[in-house]
């Protein structure tokens, strides 16, 4: 098999297959620059993917991301000083959350990008848009409370000032009453 490629390859003037990949490919035989080039081709994939999925570019889902391990380490910490054991269930927990979490922001995601409606009086009415940003920001608040809960948990005083100002404008808001004590 060798020798035949050889042989073609000398037909086009080259002396052998090895004399081929350096002339056409040359300093990217290096494999610094292969595993440089291999990285960022990879990272460009993950964010065109990210970016087509989840609807949200890379700077937002790497803040998303940061927010929910922050939430689920101050959570981890919080359980430690409540006396709880922390347990490989509670990771598994989280990563089922971040299933739920996931699922509509991709099906409202999908319907919005690939369902036009049409205009009336100049305005568009799309009721997947909407509910797309719906999901993402209670979901983004949800886990922001949960987070402020853990770091009140850990004792931070501001967190829990912070969770009692959100709670008393949302439930006011909302018209609800606050059965809570603290």
């Amino acid at each position: 098999m060798v020798k035949t490629l050889n042989y073609i390859l000398d037909g086009f003037g080259f002396l052998n297959l090895e004399d081929f990949k350096k002339s056409t490919f040359g300093f990217m035989l290096n494999e610094k620059i292969l595993v440089g080039s291999s990285v960022i081709g990879g990272i460009s994939a993950i964010t065109d993917a990210i970016q087509n999925v989840f609807g949200v570019n890379h700077a937002f889902f790497t803040a998303y991301a940061v927010l929910i391990l922050f939430e689920w380490l101050t959570g981890v910490l919080a359980a430690g000083k409540r006396g709880e054991q922390h347990s490989s269930r509670k990771l598994g927990r989280m990563l089922l959350k971040l299933a739920v979490y996931s699922i509509p922001i991709y099906v409202f995601n999908t319907f919005n990008k690939n369902l036009k409606f049409p205009s009336v009086v100049g305005f568009e009415i799309d009721p997947f848009a909407w509910l797309y940003y719906i999901v993402l920001v209670v979901i983004i608040w949800q886990l922001f409370v949960s987070l402020l809960e853990n770091l009140s948990v850990l004792k931070f005083k501001y967190a829990k000032v912070l969770l009692k100002i959100i709670n008393k404008k949302f439930y006011s808001e909302l018209g609800l009453e606050d059965t809570e004590d603290d």
